[in-house]
């Protein structure tokens, strides 16, 4: 699925980031391992650590139809990571055959160590694209527990 987000990025938003998904690590997450993750979360084994307790400083995290950027902040905000949710979904997707097919709706957003999250604006858009702020923020309150639980996972 990366390849797809990589190659959709290049033709649709040739100006963007995708250097940032190619120089990071990749980590997928099976659903046996998600549900590793949940149960550890659920019985106590798995502890959740502060976002700064996290020694990675840039990953894309993919579950499911899901693909998380995460990058260390390095500005002065509170945020202690930024990050771009990257979903597929299927709607009209700019290609170079101009074809209807599979395409990315892109969440700009930054946690600070409580992992409490502010959305951020993002212009990856494409033409005609709907964006509601209400789903938007419950797209990332559904990714937000998996990927709080992974990052305290790989925490020290």
């Amino acid at each position: 699925m990366l390849k797809k987000l990589v190659k959709f990025l290049e033709n649709n938003h040739p100006d963007s980031n995708v250097n940032d998904y190619l120089d990071a690590k990749y980590l997928q997450l099976t659903p046996p391992q998600l549900k590793q993750i949940a149960d550890a979360l659920s019985s106590g084994e798995l502890q959740i650590k502060p976002a700064s307790s996290c020694s990675a400083d840039r990953f894309v995290f993919h579950f499911g139809n899901t693909i998380i950027l995460v990058q260390k902040d390095t500005t002065d905000s509170s945020a202690v990571y930024q990050a771009e949710l990257s979903w597929e979904t299927d709607f009209l997707a700019i290609h170079s055959t101009r074809s209807k097919g599979k395409g990315f709706y892109f969440i700009a957003f930054e946690f600070d160590d409580d992992y409490q999250v502010t959305l951020k604006e993002t212009d990856k858009l494409l033409e005609d694209q709907v964006r509601n702020e209400e789903q938007n923020q419950a797209l990332i309150d559904k990714a937000m527990p998996v990927l709080k639980g992974f990052m305290s996972a790989i925490s020290e």
